[in-house]
């Protein structure tokens, strides 16, 4: 799985998602203080918590983004650590989720599939949008994979798919049925890959070469 291209994918969505979404997400949850405490100190008390969780967030963001390749535990601990208190913080809003993908991100990094598992787990728990729903059934069903865990993988992915992740569900379900030995199941399912990846005007020379690479292997077996 190609987890370096999929997660730059998912750190350049997190950064749109913020520039449309982060600025307002905090003064939507709490609005119903206005009520009680009066217009004016409601507006400097969320104004002063957004601009709060706003910077929290981003340098969470830029240290994750930053960190190396070949980056040392301590440097990995430090992002983790600004995660958790994230997460914990601010628990009930979106913050949460994507405090919970990035501490998944770094358990993939350092190969510990069951830690990734356990924080995707959370984070697909606590997602109430259809694209975080789909984010981290895309991202856990890789981890599952990994694990060997096919069919609870494959549970996450539906056999059709709409949205920002369409493509990217379709080709993971195409490649386990594929590793399971349902070759035509898998055709099937990368020509539906294919198509929602052009509507998407995402690139398909991957997954038309998956799915020609098929035609020929399932040509081949009905001859035979």
């Amino acid at each position: 799985m190609d987890y370096d291209q999929f997660e730059h994918d998912t750190e350049e969505k997190i950064k749109r998602w913020w520039d449309e979404n982060g600025k307002s997400l905090i003064g939507a949850v709490v609005l119903g203080v206005a009520a009680v405490f009066g217009w004016d100190q409601f507006q400097k008390n969320t104004q002063a918590e957004a601009e709060a969780v706003s910077a929290q967030f981003q340098n969470l963001l830029e240290e994750q983004v930053a960190l190396p390749d070949d980056a040392s535990e301590e440097e990995r601990s430090k992002v983790f650590e600004m995660a958790t208190k994230l997460r914990d913080e601010h628990g009930d809003t979106a913050y949460a989720v994507y405090a919970d993908l990035i501490m998944a991100k770094l358990a993939v990094e350092t190969k510990d599939f069951a830690l990734a598992e356990e924080h995707l787990k959370t984070a697909n728990t606590k997602a109430t949008s259809p694209e975080l729903k789909a984010l981290t059934n895309v991202r856990l069903a890789q981890v599952l994979y990994a694990q060997e865990k096919s069919d609870d993988a494959l549970a996450l992915l539906p056999e059709t798919a709409e949205g920002a992740f369409a493509a990217r569900t379709l080709e993971l379900r195409g490649d386990i049925l594929l590793a399971k030995g349902q070759r035509e199941d898998a055709r099937n399912t990368y020509d539906k890959a294919i198509a929602q990846a052009g509507m998407a005007g995402m690139p398909i020379d991957l997954l038309e070469l998956k799915r020609n690479d098929l035609n020929d292997v399932v040509s081949a077996e009905t001859i035979n």
